[in-house]
């Protein structure tokens, strides 16, 4: 059998070496001399002289990955690939899958989280004022945590789809142990950079770094992307090749959003390394941008990989009722309240009125923001043929978009549904009359854009802008056209819901990620898709007054 074997590129993009200054562009990692002076057969003789439980899980799996390509075909580069794997090499100490969570004030604290191989019972996280890069600048830190240490046992590794087995001749659902290491960190200052590093002695994580938030009232933007959704080796470069382009066309965001499906596999045979990847393909990016996920459908599972992943401020029932807890969270950045949430669990008995009540309660304790933004996976309201119509959609609809409208909602960021859509502003089920102006006029397409609409300002000041900016990967829905939406007036509950789509509407197929700037009055919604080179181009820019 010929085995799909990865290009040096390709194995850059796996082991995640994309340095925030090379953004756009997979780069293949520097081989040390010590390494690379050694022939093929050389190299593989001390490769297969490594034992596994010596080094960290995602470092031994990509060494796998090299001596599988090296041994396949000599067209592949035998000595790089190898000579890269064996210089990445981790100790089974070190930490790896590190995320920065904003949690309850951005301005003050931040939460981290970050796995190891089992054994390692112990962390701590280490902070810094200012860009340090030097590891001698930790020797006296401003601020250090410990971190609460939970063995995560008897997780998924992989399954048929990952092709593990010929790439790195792993068997399809092996069992791996983990520890999940989580931390936070208060009293920080306002406005102010910080470096940090996790791990122990001796086995410290590359140094990142974060900016805490300015303060209420000050400007601020942050990415949003969705629904990458990885389960290859392939799929995985598309999804990072994304977020890259995002983060160097705006390299000034202050965080990072996502509405969900980070993962493709859920269940009771999901895939760690489709989480492993998710953060190796984009520890550059992790490092040093706050992130705030939500769960999708695709995230949940019964070993609570999610919930494990990250360190978000959860609430009580979320905890409680949730099959992977951590999506229901809220802090405020800047002039605006951000409600982040899951329907995932929405028909578990007193899920989505202990849902009600919380958002109630966070509107009313900061009600004199400018801004209420919300965040959640599956779509309240949608023009996808895969999900407009379904079932579920209509419960949480009926149930929440009449919460929505009575807490004023302004912008409500969406996932799920893999399509570009502006939807709104909505109050009702009716689109608000006279609340749309300034747009441009194109020719319609059938696919790309079915209204024929761009650009746009949105007046929020009486209904919610519905937004979803198709999704971050390769899968992709197709738009339902407006025949479609009335011949399922009765499933929707909705009369004349093809008139909600206020602006573009459709799919071009190819991955996209926006940029939302929050100042004043005014929300910007830039909309960019991404080629297959990595090269940004703008798709859609739309504002938001009030």
């Amino acid at each position: 059998m010929k085995i799909k074997l990865l290009s040096l590129s390709l194995f850059a993009a796996v082991i995640g070496l994309l340095p925030v200054a090379v953004t756009a562009q997979v780069v293949a990692p520097q081989v040390h001399s010590s390494v690379s002076l050694h022939k093929p057969d050389s190299l593989l003789r001390i490769a297969n002289a490594k034992s596994e439980i010596d080094y960290s899980i995602p470092s031994f799996t990509l060494l796998k990955m090299a001596i599988v390509a090296a041994n396949t075909d000599s067209a592949v580069n035998g000595s790089d690939l190898l000579a890269n794997a064996l210089n990445h090499l981790k100790a089974k100490e070190t930490p790896f899958s590190i995320v920065v969570n904003i949690y309850e004030d951005p301005a003050t604290e931040m939460a981290f989280t970050w796995f190891t191989n089992e054994g390692v019972e112990t962390g701590n996280v280490e902070i810094v004022k200012g860009k340090n890069i030097d590891p001698e600048h930790f020797s006296k830190p401003l601020k250090s945590a410990s971190s609460i240490n939970t063995s995560v046992h008897d997780l998924n590794y992989c399954t048929k789809a990952n092709a593990l087995s010929s790439l790195a001749g792993i068997a399809d659902n092996g069992k791996k142990n983990y520890v999940s290491h989580k931390a936070i960190v208060t009293g920080l200052i306002p406005n102010t950079t910080y470096s940090f590093r996790v791990g122990t002695e001796g086995h410290w994580s590359d140094t990142g770094t974060f900016k805490t938030a300015a303060g209420e009232g000050k400007g601020f933007s942050f990415i949003y992307t969705t629904d990458p959704q990885a389960n290859t080796v392939e799929m995985f470069d598309i999804s990072q090749k994304t977020t890259h382009a995002a983060f160097q066309k705006y390299p000034e965001a202050n965080f990072w959003l996502n509405c969900g499906d980070l993962v493709q596999t859920n269940g009771k045979n999901n895939a760690e390394w489709e989480w492993e990847q998710l953060f190796q393909t984009q520890q550059d990016l992790f490092l040093h941008r706050p992130f705030t996920p939500v769960l999708g459908n695709h995230d949940k599972s019964e070993n609570r990989n999610f919930t494990n992943h990250f360190n978000t401020d959860a609430t009580a029932f979320d905890a409680a009722l949730s099959t992977s807890p951590g999506s229901v969270y809220s802090f405020v950045y800047g002039n605006a309240l951000f409600l982040a949430f899951s329907f995932e669990d929405y028909d578990k008995p007193g899920y989505l009125e202990a849902l009600a009540k919380w958002m109630r309660s966070q509107v009313e304790a900061h009600k004199d923001l400018k801004w209420r933004i919300a965040f959640y996976h599956k779509t309240i309201y949608t023009g996808s043929t895969s999900h407009h119509d379904d079932k579920d959609s209509k419960t949480i609809r009926d149930r929440i978009a009449p919460l929505m409208d009575s807490l004023k909602i302004d912008l409500a960021l969406q996932g799920h549904d893999h399509i570009y859509e502006v939807i709104g502003p909505v109050k009702n089920n009716k689109i608000v009359p006279g609340s749309v102006k300034n747009q441009m006029h194109v020719q319609v397409d059938p696919r790309e854009n079915l209204t024929g609409l761009m650009k746009g300002t949105f007046d929020l000041r009486q209904g919610t802008l519905f937004f979803l900016n198709n999704s971050s990967g390769k899968k992709k829905y197709e738009p339902s056209a407006k025949v479609q939406m009335d011949n399922t007036e009765a499933d929707l509950g909705v009369s004349d819901y093809y008139s909600l789509f206020s602006g573009r509407f459709g799919q071009t197929g190819r991955p996209t990620f926006s940029n939302i700037s929050v100042k004043g009055n005014q929300i910007a919604i830039t909309t960019y898709e991404v080629s297959d080179t990595g090269e940004a181009k703008l798709l859609d820019e739309i504002k938001l007054v009030k």
